[in-house]
């Protein structure tokens, strides 16, 4: 089953660098400030991928193994350099030139990166909402660049999930950094998040309770019943949205008074989820026929600010 989200990543944050990186590696270097920027711009490039980058396939750590491969390849240009006779001033220049350039434009695309990582002044705290494992996640920060989920923010088609436009996406994976065996398999219990426990992050009334919808053949999406098996929880007068449990697995119904940290399901592929994963969101409640189009809010999870490639374990 072809995965075409997986091709994207591979062909971005791997085949891309690398074919850059050979291509730096093959062209003589005019001088010793040519090669500094043009690593400076090649490892400038792997941190930007490495903060922004959806790091599903190939694992989150191809950018040190890349940067270090290019650490290498730069020792060995500037040993060159200083064996061969200097090049005229004007090819050192051209060449520091464009390498500044490149470095220049990659510091800008950081920079956005950088900055959604800040957290936000105001920020609904809530508790950890998954059990013992190893976690990481995959959309989430204040900016477009690391949280797909801003586009429901503004777009007319998705004014009905409008509330899920500060969400975080989190996955599990093992102690490679691998979240599955294999590239993409499409049995959704070979991911290291499925079944894991999903655990209500705050004390509340349960709202709404979705069960029985089946879970999705990876890469596939079921776009009729957008959340899947999903519980939207009342805390304090807001909504908190926790989505794409295994059919089955929900522990609690529509009225419940559930307590923080309670077993309410466990992590599936149910609804919009190309691949195993817990969806979480803060929002104002909306409207009784559109419940997910309230405003989205900021959260943290246990005081800390989430963010794509944030990893972390939950002990037992």
């Amino acid at each position: 089953m072809q995965n075409d989200l997986i091709n994207q990543l591979a062909l971005l944050q791997l085949a891309l660098p690398l074919a850059v990186m050979i291509v730096n590696a093959v062209i003589p270097a005019a001088g010793a400030i040519g090669v500094l920027l043009r690593t400076a711009a090649i490892l400038g490039l792997l941190f930007y991928t490495a903060l922004a980058g959806i790091w599903l396939f190939p694992p989150w750590w191809t950018p040190v193994v890349l940067a270090c491969s290019q650490l290498a390849v730069a020792a060995w240009q500037l040993r060159n350099v200083s064996a061969l006779k200097p090049s005229r001033p004007v090819w050192q220049f051209g060449e520091g030139a464009a390498a500044l350039i490149a470095f220049i434009g990659v510091g800008l695309l950081i920079m956005s990166a950088v900055q959604g990582r800040t957290p936000p002044e105001v920020a609904i705290d809530l508790e950890m909402p998954l059990g013992p494992g190893r976690y990481m996640v995959t959309s989430g920060g204040a900016a477009p660049q690391i949280n797909s989920h801003f586009f429901t923010l503004d777009a007319p088609r998705a004014a009905d999930f409008r509330g899920q436009s500060h969400a975080l996406d989190i996955i599990g994976i093992n102690a490679a950094g691998l979240r599955t065996s294999g590239v993409s398999p499409a049995d959704p219990s070979l991911y290291e998040i499925y079944g894991a426990d999903v655990l209500a992050p705050c004390a509340g009334t349960v709202l709404i309770a979705i069960d029985g919808v089946p879970d999705n053949r990876v890469p596939l999406m079921n776009r009729t019943s957008m959340t899947g098996n999903s519980v939207v929880m009342e805390c304090d007068g807001l909504a908190v949205v926790l989505a794409h449990f295994i059919p089955g697995s929900l522990t609690v119904s529509e009225g419940d008074s559930v307590e923080s940290g309670q077993k309410i399901a466990e992590a599936g592929n149910s609804g919009n989820s190309g691949e195993p994963h817990l969806h979480v969101h803060v929002q104002t409640f909306g409207p009784d026929d559109a419940p997910l189009s309230g405003d989205p809010l900021w959260m943290t999870v246990d005081g800390e600010f989430l963010v794509r490639n944030t990893r972390f374990v939950v002990r037992p």
